[in-house]
């Protein structure tokens, strides 16, 4: 769960068996945006079919001799 300090800042806590266990130090917005997206699953980039064409030529081209 998010937490908000009085001085804005942000801390991420865990909930276990009814006691909160904190996870991070106070952060601004954009260092905790941060944490939090490093925490979660990574997100599959999507490529178009020609950028798959084209990334495959260039793999061509760095084998050829």
């Amino acid at each position: 769960m998010m937490a908000f300090t009085g001085s804005g800042l942000f801390i991420l806590r865990e909930r276990i068996e009814g006691a909160d266990k904190q996870l991070s130090d106070a952060l601004s917005l954009d260092d905790f945006v941060r944490l939090v997206d490093s925490m979660g699953p990574k997100k599959m980039s999507r490529i178009t079919k020609s950028e798959a064409a084209f990334m495959k030529q260039l793999v061509k081209k760095d084998n050829a001799p």
